[in-house]
């Protein structure tokens, strides 16, 4: 690799930093989060404002935009189909209350960027965007067509890539284009992922309607769960519960949103709520049941309890998510967020869950599987882009299996950074991470990716693949 052309680039990088928060900001300022499906906005308006505002800033920088009209769109080198295809998502999870800083009026504090999608996965989108820049200015010829793909389903499905049934508007990217011979995902960690577990969401749902409102993890409040009990009610246990007195008994319980990769073995706010329920002489007998269920699932993080906790040679473990409750007619209903190694299948998983919710009173359905995968991990590619990111990580890490990304429904496809968090020490737990309260990127953990980005460009320049 030039070593002069490196010293350009890393030189250009320092300069772009400006331009890097500025772009960030912007991405960062738009609440993209998924609303109702409108005519060519399949995920909803903010959704379709990040990607009309990357087609915007990319055309004005002289990149080639392409509108599949799915939910996805494209910035590429040159006006022909893309050989690399490095993917982003413009969407992001909902930011609810209690953040110290406003989620969607980006704040630079203590050289990091803090804003809902800093760095899950706008950061990292000003990042490669910023790193093509650069290319185009220093007029580097690459003999394939790089390209940046920005989607906007992936926080809640990957629906932009796999299709809606039904909506002519989110057919699916790939049921409709041609991918990239080769996918790079940055939205991870170094130096490459090369497989992750399946994910699924199962919906437990009680058989008999709740003679009160129960609800938690709604997307207004992702970390509130919130009952409702007509009259005044007394409970025995109230921790880490408020409780308020009026025409109805109003009991909430928060606690900072988690990613759902990584439940906590204590519980959550769904947990809390439980406890508090089942100290009460208000429960009918299914009700009570029912709760306990609830409770079990918030808790169960690797679902032992559930005979899922598969151990994997490969893979981690299984893990499980309570993540909300939303009352459906009077019924509620409990998602349940499972991710699994490929040992297990996801229709075993539905099998087993169903089994014991059946005998606690419920009913259990699936939706939109993505099943585990492997790629190859002894290719060119893998070895040379793995050598790239340690080289300039000063790291010796190893191509790992995680993650859920586009990489699962994308051929030939391979997860390749960002770690772009790395928050201010002084904040406390459940700020500061992605998904969480907060959220916040580093920006010299961002230009660090530049560099690694650039260096992975050239390389894949120089080997066949």
């Amino acid at each position: 690799m030039d070593a002069k052309l490196l010293g350009k680039i890393d030189k250009l990088i320092e300069e772009y930093e400006p331009q890097l928060v500025e772009d960030t900001i912007t991405f960062v300022n738009i609440n993209s989060e998924q609303g109702e499906p409108k005519p060519n906005a399949p995920f909803g308006i903010g959704p379709r404002k990040m990607l009309d505002k990357v087609i915007e800033l990319g055309r004005q920088k002289g990149f080639y935009t392409t509108d599949y009209n799915v939910g996805v769109i494209s910035l590429a080198f040159k006006n022909s189909q893309p050989d690399l295809g490095i993917w982003l998502h413009g969407d992001v999870v909902p930011a609810g209350p209690g953040w110290e800083f406003e989620p969607y009026n980006a704040t630079i504090y203590k050289g990091c960027i803090i804003g809902r999608g800093a760095t899950d996965n706008k950061g990292q989108l000003s990042c490669v965007f910023n790193t093509f820049k650069i290319f185009k200015e220093l007029g580097i010829e690459l003999k394939y067509n790089p390209a940046i793909y920005v989607g906007s389903n992936e926080e809640t499905g990957c629906l932009d890539i796999e299709g809606v049934p039904g909506n002519p508007d989110a057919k699916g990217f790939i049921n409709v284009c041609i991918p990239p011979r080769l996918s790079l995902v940055p939205d991870s960690s170094y130096p490459i992922g090369y497989g992750a577990r399946g994910m699924t969401s199962l919906y437990i749902k009680s058989k008999t309607p709740f003679s009160f409102s129960l609800t938690a993890g709604l997307d207004e409040n992702p970390g509130l769960a919130t009952a409702k009990i007509n009259g005044k009610v007394d409970f025995d246990v109230l921790k880490d519960c408020k409780i308020e007195y009026g025409k109805n008994t109003v009991v909430t319980s928060f606690t900072p949103p988690r990613h759902t990769s990584s439940p906590d073995p204590n519980g959550n706010m769904i947990t809390n709520i439980c406890q508090a329920l089942l100290s009460s002489e208000v429960l009918t007998d299914n009700e009570r049941t029912v709760l306990e269920l609830f409770k079990l699932c918030s808790v169960n993080v690797h679902g032992e309890n559930f005979n899922v906790d598969v151990k994997s040679e490969i893979m981690s473990t299984t893990t499980v998510y309570a993540k909300t409750i939303r009352n459906v007619d009077g019924f509620p209903e409990l998602e349940l967020r499972v991710r699994y190694p490929i040992e297990i299948t996801y229709e075993q998983i539905l099998e087993k869950i169903s089994k014991i919710a059946q005998s606690f009173g419920c009913t259990v359905r699936g939706d939109y599987p993505h099943k585990p995968y492997i790629n190859d991990v002894d290719n060119e590619v893998v070895k040379a882009l793995t050598k790239v990111a340690n080289d300039v990580t000063g790291r010796d890490d190893k191509p790992y299996i995680n993650g859920t990304t586009y990489a699962q429904h994308l051929p030939n496809a391979y997860i390749y950074g960002m770690e772009g968090c790395d928050k201010p020490k002084e904040f406390k737990e459940g700020h500061g991470s992605a998904h969480g309260l907060d959220e916040s990127v580093s920006i010299e953990r961002l230009k660090r990716s530049m560099r690694i980005y650039a260096r992975a460009l050239l390389t894949l320049n120089e080997i066949n693949w």
